[in-house]
Order: structure tokens, then sequence, then C-alpha cells
């Protein structure tokens, strides 16, 4: 698949400008089918037909997907689990740990919630949050280090900061918690499906993301990603499915769980969700993750340099090594430049009284001439 193929499942495009995928992406046409097809499953079957929606149908789906993702963050099957959404992943964590008085967590500030409070809400059990200090969400490596302290357990980070589109240095972050035997764990909602991830390069411990986003996903699917090392340490949920199922003894409570990361999902999925996610992931992998982040990256570059051009400048860092998909301004008037952009048929995002652009893989530089065009219209 090339980009052409992937943008022809957008009909949006012949009519609008969507830079919003940091909140929520449109379903593509194959998408939206796959979906369709999984739903079809369920009803409007011939007369005397049986409607199986779990071993014939999710089941496969579920291991399927499965693989897809464990081919997006570079790892195997056996280390992946499906969520709701990121804060289910991270509740995972926060909430299966084996937290004791004196723990401590740093995570940057300005983070997104989601990354904040399941941390917060382990207040009651002796742990404290540590802020790592930023600027307009950018530090560095030696930010993180100096917030370290005797009890710090978890480094918490999000790959992409929600507002100012900082990515984070996972690498040496990484390297930083396993020199410490610290937990590392990610937030990927806003990098994953637009940037690279290799789980074990980063010598990351927990990730989630929701599909949503940059995965162009539906809503209400995630993924949690947990190494094998972290596992054992991490309480899972019980329900039906978190363990082997004895078809014939159900009322056999022998409480066993997965020996892999299964252990964490523990009750029917999303199946129409799970379609969704493994279509988009299928366009995503045939496109390649790096041909997905050279195209996100030229055209935020591409938008950053317009913005400026025209009066706006970057909210954020410039670093290109820190660059991803979002790029940020603030005006005087953000609400009304964002208004105006969607009456000019631009779809943006006011986030902290700043507008927010984020362009996926299909959009073109025209479309983003486009909205530079409208842009120019607000500020004269």
């Amino acid at each position: 698949m090339n980009l052409a193929e992937f943008r022809s499942g957008f009909p949006h495009t012949d009519h609008s400008v969507y830079l919003n995928h940091a909140a929520t992406s449109p379903l593509s046409t194959p998408v939206r089918s796959a979906m369709a097809e999984y739903a079809g499953t369920r009803g409007g079957v011939e007369a005397g037909a049986q409607i199986d929606g779990f071993e014939t149908t999710l089941l496969p789906l579920l291991q399927d997907t499965r693989e897809k993702v464990a081919s997006l963050v570079g790892t195997s099957n056996d280390r992946i689990a499906f969520a709701q959404n990121t804060s289910a992943g991270l509740n995972a964590l926060a909430e299966g740990l084996d937290w004791q008085p004196g723990d401590r967590v740093a995570i940057p500030d300005g983070s997104f919630p989601t990354n904040v409070f399941p941390f917060l809400n382990q207040k009651h059990r002796g742990v404290a949050v540590d802020f790592i200090p930023t600027s307009e969400g950018a530090y560095s490596v030696e930010d993180v280090e100096r917030t370290l302290r005797p009890g710090t357990r978890v480094v918490s980070v999000s790959w992409v900061h929600f507002l100012s589109g900082f990515r984070a240095d996972l690498p040496e972050i990484g390297r930083l918690c396993a020199e410490r035997d610290i937990i590392f764990c990610v937030d990927a909602i806003q990098g994953l499906g637009a940037l690279e991830m290799d789980v074990d390069a980063c010598r990351i411990d927990v990730l989630a993301a929701g599909g949503h986003k940059w995965l162009m996903a539906p809503q209400g699917i995630g993924i949690l990603y947990c190494s094998r090392d972290l596992q054992s340490k991490i309480r899972p949920p019980a329900g039906w499915l978190h363990g082997p199922v004895d078809w014939e003894e159900l009322d056999d409570y022998e409480l066993t769980f997965h020996d892999d990361a299964r252990r964490f999902e523990s009750g029917t999925l999303n199946g129409i969700g799970l379609a969704g996610m493994n279509a988009a992931l299928e366009q995503h992998l045939a496109l390649g993750s790096d041909a997905v982040e050279r195209q996100v990256r030229d055209l935020a570059a591409h938008l950053a340099g317009g913005l400026a051009g025209l009066g706006l400048p970057r909210y954020g860092s410039s670093d290109p090594s820190h660059g991803s998909g979002i790029v940020t301004v603030a005006p005087d008037e953000p609400e009304a430049l964002a208004d105006h952009l969607t009456s000019a048929g631009v779809a943006t995002a006011v986030r902290n009284r700043k507008v927010r652009f984020s362009p996926h893989a299909y959009v073109t530089t025209d479309d983003l001439d486009r909205a530079l065009e409208a842009v120019a219209d607000f500020v004269g």
C-alpha cells in the first residue's frame, strides 16, 4: 500500500482537511467495513443458523490482532494484552503493583491526566508522586535523573506530550531506569501509529495506548504491553478470561492466571472495536511504520514552518529529535481561530487556550497549504 491508496479510504478528504488526529481519528473505509462485517456475525443470519460471537469469531480475531500489535511495537505475541483504553492499561500497573509506604512515582509535570490520576490514586497506600519539571512539555534525561528519590519505584512518561508534541527520549530514559532498577512506564497514545516503536530497545516495562488517535482504530479498544520480568510483580484483575477456560468444568473455581499478558484481560472484549483495530493495523503495517513516521514528521515540519511564517511560532520544542505529529501555536484568540478554521473546513483542537494541529500520514502538503491559507485569512 502507498500513501495515495491509504488516502483513498478517507472520503472526507474530498471536502475537508482533518488535522485533529491527536484527539480522535476518522475511521477509514476498510476499518468501517471490517466493523460492519464483524457485526454481521451477530445478526442478519439466515433462519436456523447459529450466532457465535466468541469461539469461532472473537478468539481468532484476538490472536490475529495480538500478532499485529506485537509486530507494531517490536515484541512477541505473549507480551500483548488488550484494554478498554490508555487509562485501563495504566491502571493495570497502578492498581496491581505491591506498593509499599514510601514508594514514589516520577511523572513529568503538565502530563495529560491519564498518566497522573492512576498514580495519585495510590496515595492511600503511602505512594507519593514527584513531578519532573518541564518547559512547554519539554525536559531532559537529566531532569528525570534529578527528580529521582531513594523511594522512586516507577517513572511514567508520555511518549509524546499531548499539547506541545514534545517526544520524550525513551531509549535514554529507559536506560536510566534500568540502571536504577526502576519500572519504566509509557503512555504511548500520542505516538503509537505515528512514530516507530521498539519496546525492547527502549527498555520499557509497561506501555499503554488507546486506539482511537494515531492508530486510527475505534474508541473503546486499546493495548497493553507488559514485560516478562515485570509481569509476575503485578497482581492482575480477575474475571472469567484471566486464565485458561475449562469449558467442561466452568464451576471449578481454581484461580489460575495465564502465564502471559493475557492475564490482564479479565473478561469479554469489544469485538467490533477489535475488528476495527485489526483493519487499522493491517493498513498501518502495509504502509510501514517507517514510512508513516517520515510522512507525519515531514507534514508537521511543513505546518510548523508555515505557521511561524504567519507570525504564529510553535509552542514547544522545535528540535527535530523531539518531533512528533503535533504542532501547537498560542494565538491571542485561540477559540476564534479554531472557529474560523472550522468554517473553512479545517478541523483542529483548542487545548489550554492553544490551537493544536495534528496531521496523519494520508494528509498532503496541499491540505496543509489550504489550512495555512485559512490561518492567513484570520491573522490578516
